[in-house]
């Protein structure tokens, strides 16, 4: 695979410097590093058309016009909660600032290869460990594997024939079985119905609305009075506990 990263630094030098260590993290890793590099905030913002255009950022904190923490807001906001934010900085006294956007980890600059190179493969073994979330999709024809980080909503839409309809970010899928037992098989794993007949990925909620969900894909969900309680506390919780996307 491809790991994209991206740095934002305003200081030439430190660029350099951050690239020359992925550089040789990537050789000793055996695994690609696609790096771009920003020396301006709203630069690295543009180029940001979508969430997932980045798995890693380093983001230095103090930069002209938009610093790093407002930088990573935005971000926030897209939203990607899934990309793992590293902040690079001479100022410690920003740490605090940083757990608001929840950010991986902090380095403080000047930072050494070791120190670096041992985040950076935690993260890359995290990564890799979640993609082994899959789930055994029944159809009428075949089975197929689908990574459970991809499934954004399931819906019944024939109960008595047991036929579902799951939604992932790349396509839909029209599955046998039944929503219940979806529904108790991946309660651990931050699925919860909303109301009746339909089952969310708590990941993939973008927002409320009066009586919906909102969807990564922009597909709104009713959300039933007697459950909104309980969506709302595992979507809490998820922000705290997952602040990335594993």
């Amino acid at each position: 695979m491809i790991f994209n990263i991206a740095i934002c630094d305003d200081d030439v030098c430190d660029v350099e410097t951050l690239n020359s260590y992925l550089h040789k993290i990537s050789l000793e890793m055996d695994i690609d590093f696609q790096i771009t590099s920003f020396y301006d905030s709203q630069k690295l913002l543009s180029a940001y058309t979508a969430p997932g255009a980045f798995h890693l950022l380093f983001l230095d904190v103090e930069m002209p016009e938009l610093d790093g923490i407002e930088l990573a807001k935005k971000i926030r906001t897209l939203p990607d909660r899934n990309v793992r934010i590293i902040f690079v900085s001479s100022y410690p006294q920003y740490m605090k600032d940083s757990f608001n956007v929840q950010a991986f980890q902090y380095l403080t600059k000047p930072y050494s290869y070791k120190e670096l190179q041992e985040i950076v493969v935690q993260i890359i073994d995290d990564y890799e460990n979640s993609q082994i979330a899959k789930l055994l999709v029944h159809t009428d024809y075949s089975e197929e594997l689908v990574n459970l980080n991809d499934i954004i909503s399931v819906e019944s839409i024939n109960a008595k024939q047991k036929v579902l309809l799951v939604t992932t970010k790349e396509k839909t899928i029209e599955a046998t079985g039944l929503i219940g037992d979806w529904e108790r098989d991946l309660a651990e794993l931050g699925f919860i119905s909303p109301c009746r007949g339909f089952l969310i990925n708590i990941q993939h909620l973008h927002y409320f609305r009066k009586n919906d969900v909102i969807m990564s894909n922009n597909t709104a969900i009713p959300l039933s009075r007697r459950k909104e309680k309980n969506v709302r506390t595992l979507f809490n919780r998820n922000l705290l506990i997952h602040p990335i996307m594993r």
